[in-house]
């Protein structure tokens, strides 16, 4: 069995049980309001411009005949220029109009996602962020439906929901992405360090969401309950 065919019976299986799983549970049952989704879309925004630092900092890292199978991995459409201009405008979409807003300090777990991409990168063998890309290639088909109904019932406008709509099967970056992962990932040693990095990446992102949600619900609740203490009372 390749290496691309482990890596998606390995996503196919942590869907189901990792914590990602009771995200994906939590979208299709409960509201994304306007606060959470914009929550999101900042954590999602930074990760995003991480991302081209990633890649100066893989190019240095990765050694010349591997190189092009790196740079076909490492053009994740979910971390790429283009999605965080998209993510960018849906932002604008919420009030946020300068591009000073999207300097908010991120949350810890999103910083930890950060680290844990360079972590592979500096000490580890390189060929661990392979997991890491690898469920950024295919998080946003799964994850992305269930937070766009979400947040549809949550009243969150269309015009603020437009990255979320903009992913798709694309066989023909499928098939580039599986030959670069058996081109990067050779040894069954790699394979196993490779599958445990896109495990980890799929727990800090559950983590990070689920976080995203409190923030958001934090922020939200002082207002709710200023604004009920004041229904009935004399001035």
């Amino acid at each position: 069995m390749n290496s691309d065919e482990v890596f998606s019976l390995e996503f196919d299986m942590l869907m189901r049980t990792s914590g990602l799983a009771k995200t994906l549970q939590w979208f299709n049952i409960n509201a994304v309001g306007a606060a959470s989704h914009r929550q999101l879309l900042l954590e999602l925004h930074y990760l995003i411009n991480v991302h081209s630092k990633v890649r100066e900092l893989a190019a240095d890292v990765v050694s010349t005949e591997d190189w092009s199978a790196w740079q076909e991995l490492l053009a994740v459409p979910a971390l790429s220029f283009g999605q965080g201009t998209l993510f960018a405008d849906d932002l604008h979409a919420l009030g946020l109009n300068s591009l000073d807003s999207f300097s908010l300090t991120p949350l810890p777990q999103t910083i930890a996602m950060e680290a844990y991409a360079h972590f592979q990168l500096v000490e580890r063998p390189v060929v661990r962020l392979v997991g890491y890309l690898w469920f950024f290639e295919r998080m946003p088909r799964i994850v992305f439906p269930f937070w766009h109904d979400a947040a549809r019932r949550g009243g969150v406008p269309e015009k603020a929901l437009r990255a979320l709509g903009q992913f798709a099967a694309d066989p023909n970056r499928d098939q580039q992405v599986a030959a670069a992962c058996r081109q990067a990932v050779r040894r069954p040693r790699d394979l196993g360090v490779a599958t445990q990095s896109l495990n980890v990446t799929m727990e800090l992102f559950a983590t990070m969401v689920d976080s995203a949600l409190q923030r958001a619900e934090r922020r939200l609740s002082p207002a709710i309950e200023i604004e009920t203490r004041g229904i009935g009372q004399v001035a």
